[in-house]
């Protein structure tokens, strides 16, 4: 259940003291001191991105960007500058999971200077809120916000948005024994997270020792979600090497490299996982869910032809048609791991890994991951919504057999001649990718300023993730709306605006999420101030040094003020 935390968050650990006094303070400097920089796309972009076309030898280039009028510029500064708004510690809305002991985190949100009337603190567990409640009438926080029950439950009464939310599981994710992961998925999917905002999880992972088979499912889990992906990170952590199909790996070589390395690999899975949920998972369950909407786009009302053609995208025909899936699994990283999870898809000519469905137990594991990524949590509506809408968003004829008449004559219109080529070509994918997600309303990734934790808590190994979300409606809603796009796109200043702030995004997807916003680029990914960027390494928070004090000695007596100093653990004798 959400809001359960375990025994450990009953003791004041050094570790898990310094991991939440310097978490939270990040989270709140970023929000408030560093708020212009965490949009995808800087203010400025739009003008950097211009200014450099100017500047560069291609005359082309140049006579394509020269089209863009500083005065249209500030228009698209104006209307941004409209949906990033200041904000002081004291105005800054916040929600965390209580626990026993709710007045730890508060504590550090107000050294911070955020309002404790700003705050909402959630606990499920009737056991844990009464001890909750008690530690918070003793404390100097009486009047505390606590909500019995989960947030999802609060949310769904009250749509409040928060500015930072901090889910403080203390379990692995996904839990065999509590729903965290739908506790994330049904978060985002409600957008509680004011945008920019951030998100602030915390999970465990247990050792072999620890928990054989727990650990055997989460290894199996990771191998499956992380063997399709284009790119992984370096062995240090952060940056990006290409991922283990690059590297000649089946899967069940690459379950041993896992295994051998879990801790590794589970680090970069629960990042991975919280970027897929951000910005492909929930908003295209969403948009699946969404009939009515749907339906301007795509014509789906003929269900067994639809099932037919996703069916071809997984496996091969006679003819050796389809199987896009299992000849490109780079370019669906997602589908494979439902293939590879899902006896549904799992069959027939695709060389999925062997591990699965010898162990009964884990099919049960996979089902619920698949299950808590879904509304209704139904492992199969996961499978299809999923499916469904990266099918219908991918190139060829198949998909689109499904297009409504209008999505017909905007695929007909030749983008790629009709708009100038700066760094990649324009095609009508794209643009049907970017109308879809102008209303499904995706969260996106920050990679550069997204922060992680790793350190170790009383038994398990922590890993703590600060996640910067941007909807990024700087992009989705300058843009035209699916029948207003043909013209909207005639006009070369606002599709100028609209391809240079894109082009922002495409640069945090780059490595992580390749899969989408394919061929967006307008300025060179190696260029310096418009990098492709990179995530950073997990930083490890060590244990405290252990110092003997004799308090008898008046010599000590400024020593033992580091008592009151964070980070320093006393032993007194």
């Amino acid at each position: 259940m959400l809001g359960q935390k375990d025994k450990m968050s009953e003791y004041q650990e050094a570790t898990k003291n310094q991991a939440r006094r310097e978490c939270l303070a990040t989270a709140v400097s970023l929000l408030t001191e560093s708020r212009p920089t965490l949009p995808l796309a800087r203010r400025s972009y739009v003008t950097d991105v211009r200014n450099y076309l100017l500047k560069k030898d291609n005359r082309f280039d140049v006579q394509a960007a020269s089209q863009l009028h500083p005065d249209s510029i500030q228009l698209w500064e104006k209307f941004y500058d409209g949906l990033l708004q200041t904000k002081t510690p004291a105005d800054l809305k916040v929600a965390y999971l209580a626990g026993p002991n709710p007045e730890n985190d508060l504590n550090e949100l107000m050294a911070s200077g955020v309002l404790p009337e700003n705050v909402w603190a959630f606990e499920a567990d009737g056991r844990t809120y009464d001890k909750a409640v008690i530690a918070a009438l003793k404390s100097r926080f009486p009047y505390l916000k606590l909500f019995k029950g989960t947030t999802s439950a609060f949310l769904s009464l009250a749509p409040v948005r928060f500015d930072l939310v901090y889910l403080d599981f203390c379990g692995p994710m996904p839990s065999r024994s509590q729903k965290n992961l739908f506790a994330l998925f049904s978060l985002l999917q409600r957008h509680t997270l004011n945008s920019p905002g951030i998100l602030i999880s915390n999970t465990a992972f247990p050792s072999e020792e620890q928990d054989k088979v727990g650990w055997s499912h989460l290894t199996k889990l990771v191998t499956c979600y992380l063997y399709p992906k284009a790119f992984l990170e370096t062995d240090e952590g952060g940056g990006f090497i290409e991922g283990p199909i690059c590297s000649g790996l089946d899967p069940n070589e690459f379950l041993d490299e896992v295994q051998n390395q879990s801790k590794k690999y589970y680090n970069q899975f629960l990042t991975r996982l919280i970027m897929d949920i951000s910005s492909v998972i929930v908003p295209y369950q969403s948009f699946a869910g969404a009939g009515q909407v749907m339906n301007t786009f795509f014509r789906v009302s003929d269900r067994p032809a639809l099932e037919a053609e996703i069916a071809r995208f997984y496996h091969f025909e006679e003819d050796y048609s389809g199987g896009n899936v299992v000849c490109d699994p780079e370019q669906y990283p997602l589908l494979w791991t439902i293939a590879a999870l899902h006896p549904a898809r799992n069959s027939r000519d695709v060389n999925f890994p062997n591990f699965i469905y010898s162990d009964p137990e884990f099919c049960k594991f996979a089902s619920l991951f698949l299950r808590q990524l879904s509304a209704n949590q139904k492992d199969i509506e996961t499978v299809k919504n999923l499916e469904t809408v990266l099918f219908l968003l991918s190139e060829g004829d198949s998909a689109a057999t499904f297009y409504t008449p209008t999505l017909i004559e905007l695929s007909k219109r030749s983008w790629s001649r009709e708009m100038y080529q700066f760094c990649d070509l324009v095609l009508f994918h794209q643009l049907k990718e970017l109308l879809v997600r102008q209303v499904a309303v995706p969260y996106h990734y920050n990679v550069e300023k997204s922060c992680r934790w790793r350190y170790q808590a009383k038994e398990h190994q922590m890993f703590l993730d600060l996640s910067v979300l941007d909807e990024c409606r700087y992009v989705y809603d300058w843009m035209p709306t699916m029948d207003m796009l043909a013209s909207g796109m005639d006009n070369p200043e606002r599709q100028l605006i609209f391809r240079f702030a894109l082009d922002a995004l495409n640069k945090h997807r780059r490595w992580y999420n390749s899969e989408f916003f394919s061929g967006t680029a307008i300025v060179d990914q190696f260029q310096h101030s418009f990098e492709a960027k990179e995530l950073n390494e997990r930083k490890e928070i060590q244990r405290p040094q252990r110092i003997g004090i004799d308090r008898e000695s008046e010599a000590n007596h400024d020593l033992i003020r580091l008592l009151d100093k964070p980070g320093v653990v006393c032993d007194c004798i």
